[in-house]
């Protein structure tokens, strides 16, 4: 096979493949190495014209049927590694009695199907994509079968058959969505980044407790502690820098005096957010690698992860040595691409802050953005977060 790979576009009437469905997931699955096949096929009516006409429905489908043959009869399916069906409308019904046909095994990305393309789809053949105002597919319909096939089903709400709602801002906002599901199904995440202060641990009090004492030794007292705060994420050395605009010395010192207290009483004054040993824990099931990104010192978060149980779990960890005051998560990230032979298209990071989204966007990868740790929600989506969740639950049944 040389792992090669193969997309069908089956399209609708009148939604041929220059539409915006079918457009974006062809671009998607050509960048990620398929190769592209678009079937034509003419009907004998217009769409409104075989609508609820099961009679005409069905002499449209045996028509287009016959040119798909035509067309396709000549590609050896078993040369490739992974064939995917893009089907639109009654395009899902061809595309899913083509794969039952000739035993192809396909994966199908389905755009709003007719009632028909359930009765010919695979078990967990794919993802459905169903508008909820669709009269071509009542909803029950859809979500009934869907079950029933364990076929996952993707919803857009005041939707069409053409997954528009007649309003373009909403529209070009449900597309993104849409088309990030789309590649999430064509290249699966395989590898998970996670920072770990406030996205896997909650170490506030021992951070916040531990830059008290240190400006306490420059007289800085009583501090606001939304502004302690902020040290958790980026590297001490940048936060002294950016919020008290401590000279180079005065830096050093202050970095010294924290990690005196924090190594020696409070390193390990933190806490496990709910649902994170069971999702590291699924992920590891489920076959992905798990990969540590932090700014913190590599040392120091070795010992907490082993401390709490959670070290398990992590196939790699990547974090600066004591004397690296960077803040940069791009280079942790590309530092893990590189050293480990990932491919940037199968890996998200994880965090709670703006410098993990923003280090995820400039690596070229894709990201979560937590919104239960300390980072600013508005700044995280500022950064181009591709996904915003509430809980570890919401991770896992995201990735």
């Amino acid at each position: 096979m040389d792992n090669k790979k193969i997309a069908v576009i089956f399209p609708g009437m009148g939604y041929h493949s220059d539409k915006p469905l079918l457009y974006f997931s062809k671009r998607l699955a050509r960048e990620n190495g398929y190769e592209i096949i678009e079937v034509n096929y003419e009907f004998p009516y217009k769409a409104r014209e075989i609508m609820n006409d099961n009679v005409r429905m069905k002499e449209a489908f045996e028509i287009a049927a016959d040119q798909i043959k035509e067309e396709l009869g000549e590609i050896s399916f078993t040369d490739y590694s992974d064939v995917l069906f893009i089907g639109k409308s009654i395009g899902t019904a061809l595309a899913a009695y083509y794969d039952r046909q000739l035993q192809v095994g396909a994966r199908h990305l389905v755009f709003t199907p007719v009632p028909q393309t359930f009765d010919m789809l695979k078990e967990e053949a794919g993802i459905v994509f169903h508008g909820l105002d669709d009269s071509w597919c009542p909803t029950d319909i859809a979500r009934s079968r869907c079950g029933e096939l364990g076929l996952e089903l993707y919803t857009v709400d005041k939707a069409n058959h053409s997954l528009e709602t007649g309003s373009a801002a909403k529209d070009i906002h449900n597309l993104r969505g849409i088309l990030q599901k789309v590649k999430q199904f064509i290249v699966p995440y395989k590898v998970v980044m996670f920072d770990l202060d406030g996205t896997l641990t909650d170490s506030g009090r021992a951070i916040t407790s531990s830059v008290a004492y240190a400006l306490s030794n420059f007289g800085i007292t009583d501090q606001p502690q939304e502004k302690l705060e902020t040290f958790i994420g980026p590297s001490l050395y940048d936060s002294f820098v950016r919020e008290y605009q401590m000279k180079d010395e005065d830096c050093n010192k202050a970095v010294a005096l924290y990690r005196s207290i924090y190594e020696k009483e409070r390193m390990y004054d933190v806490g496990i957010y709910d649902g994170i040993p069971t999702l590291l824990s699924n992920l590891k099931e489920k076959g992905f690698t798990v990969i540590l990104i932090t700014s913190k010192p590599l040392v120091f978060a070795e010992k907490i992860l082993e401390r709490v149980g959670l070290s398990k779990y992590f196939d790699h960890m990547v974090g600066p040595d004591l004397s690296d005051h960077s803040s940069d998560k791009k280079r942790l990230i590309e530092n893990a691409i590189t050293t480990y032979g990932l491919n940037k298209n199968v890996c998200i990071m994880v965090g709670d802050t703006a410098y993990d989204i923003k280090g995820a966007a400039d690596a070229g990868i894709d990201s979560i953005a937590v919104t239960y740790g300390y980072g600013d929600t508005a700044e995280m989506v500022d950064e181009g977060a591709t996904f915003l969740v509430n809980s570890a639950k919401e991770i896992e049944a995201l990735i």
